[in-house]
């Protein structure tokens, strides 16, 4: 038997070490309280944000609640628009913000996944992150299917995954660069 198995199989003394070493390893990063706290507050802040995400979606932050910020702003500013314009900005507004929301759930996920250093490159994790949002995103225009006020659009669906990948891609380049500066 090949391993790390109990005495009197026949162990390899350089598997034996290997195996002794990685168990040490994984124990101390088991038995590290901050490793765990931090993992457990960024799956609470996933949770807390995909909450507040679903809680977006609701008739209150409909296209009413847009408009009105948009109408105070250029109130604010004294720009006064056309009515086509001001759709234009309304839409654009509504379109950055499924982006944003996104792509702060998307780096929000990434994170909650690794055990230890959350924000280290993976590709199978990125991959893994942009699918779960997306799946997420599939379920939240269904639920704004059944709002008043609101609609399910695959069109922001599409939206949403651009920006988790968008958040993925930052977290590649920050990590990409962040190399590079530790090796000047």
């Amino acid at each position: 038997m090949w391993g790390c198995g109990p005495i009197g199989t026949r162990p390899q003394h350089d598997l034996m070490k290997k195996c002794e070493s990685s168990e040490m390893n994984h124990s101390v990063a088991a038995a590290d309280p901050n490793l765990s706290k931090r993992r457990v507050a960024l799956r609470l802040t996933t949770l807390a944000w995909a909450v507040l995400v679903f809680y977006l979606s609701t008739e209150r932050f409909g296209s009413d609640f847009s408009q009105g910020l948009i109408a105070q702003a250029l109130t604010l500013l004294h720009i006064s628009v056309s009515p086509r314009t001001f759709h234009i900005l309304d839409t654009l507004l509504r379109k950055i913000a499924h982006m944003a929301e996104y792509g702060i759930l998307a780096f929000f996920v990434y994170g909650s996944f690794a055990e230890q250093q959350p924000f280290r490159w993976r590709l199978r994790q990125a991959i893994w992150c942009i699918g779960i949002v997306g799946l997420y995103s599939l379920t939240d225009e269904l639920h704004q299917r059944f709002v008043p006020g609101r609609h399910a659009s695959l069109v922001d669906c599409g939206i949403d995954v651009a920006g988790a990948t968008i958040a993925v891609i930052m977290i590649f380049e920050a990590r990409r660069l962040f190399r590079r500066a530790s090796r000047d």
